[in-house]
């Protein structure tokens, strides 16, 4: 049965208003589901809470800057060399936006213990000698280890409600081929009760089954597939093209108080359909594009 949706149908359907725990995939500037995260603002779908990989960016960041997040488990929200994240700071230090401190083992490994049923995970040690279990105790805590006697910490499984994700490329079923680093996606999408999946194309599943080490992310698993060529500019799409740095630093110029945040919302969010937001990004796209990637074939028959 086909799960391809159109990006505001897939939002429409599955991300409620109000919903509890939303993952976003992604790390750093690579592979951040924009597509959706642009769709989530522009129908006010409001998060209670929104849960990063390792490592999130502008697929956090813009959703803050929307005023859509009341509270954010997370160990770093930024654009690396580029800048920190503004309203994200902005946020917690007005005490606007709620954060649960994680560190980064807790993440993968509390999604591990997500996707496995676990009721809950033993962590790395060295967290221990941190703050971050005194100030984060509904993620964190101790038990002795039934093996030495030890007292070890551990970390409470990451179950989300919806998980927003980006592929390369997935057949109408969800099977998807992610080209590059799977970060800790594939745990989102093992560990989340729904998957909404944006990719750079929809293929044939004889085309997916050419390269089953790369299929990642099983159908089963996925409740939308979406089709949204370029859909994480500006950041990286691997198998794709790469993060725009300058949109990136047009983004962090706006974004130095609430308003100008606001001001980019309306700019490249609110204001335009995804299909306009990519037709005006769609020059620079190509200069950042590498290999054979479907996204000029795709925009152009969309607008034919």
């Amino acid at each position: 049965m086909s799960k391809v949706l159109s990006l505001p149908e897939a939002v429409d359907r599955f991300v409620p208003d109000g919903v509890g725990l939303v993952s976003v995939g992604g790390m750093h500037l690579h592979n951040n589901p924009m597509a959706l995260v642009r769709e989530v603002i522009r129908q006010n779908r409001r998060i209670k809470r929104l849960l990063t990989s390792p490592c999130g960016a502008l697929n956090a960041e813009l959703l803050i800057a929307a005023g859509l997040i009341d509270e954010i488990a997370t160990s770093y929200v930024g654009f690396e060399h580029i800048g920190l994240a503004p309203s994200f700071r902005r946020g917690i230090e007005a005490g606007s936006l709620k954060i649960l401190e994680c560190d980064e083992a807790y993440i993968t490994h509390g999604l591990y213990a997500g996707a496995g049923g676990l009721p809950f995970v033993a962590l790395p040690k060295g967290i221990e000698f941190t703050d971050i279990p005194k100030v984060n105790k509904e993620n964190y805590s101790f038990t002795t280890d039934p093996f030495t006697g030890d007292e070890v910490p551990v970390g409470a499984p990451l179950k989300p409600d919806v998980a927003l994700l980006h592929a390369y490329q997935a057949d109408a079923q969800g099977n998807a081929v992610v080209a590059g680093a799977h970060f800790v996606d594939r745990y989102m999408a093992l560990a989340s009760k729904t998957v909404l999946l944006q990719v750079e194309q929809i293929v044939s599943t004889k085309e997916i089954s050419k390269h089953p080490q790369g299929t990642t992310i099983p159908g089963f698993l996925v409740h939308a597939v979406i089709e949204a060529p370029g859909g994480c500019y500006p950041t990286a799409s691997h198998g794709a093209y790469e993060f725009d740095h300058q949109a990136i630093v047009e983004y962090l110029g706006m974004a130095k108080d609430d308003d100008g945040a606001k001001g980019y919302i309306s700019k490249f969010v609110t204001d335009l359909s995804e299909q306009e937001y990519l037709e005006k990004a769609a020059e620079r796209l190509e200069e950042l594009r590498y290999g054979s990637g479907p996204l000029a074939v795709a925009l152009s028959d969309r607008k034919g």
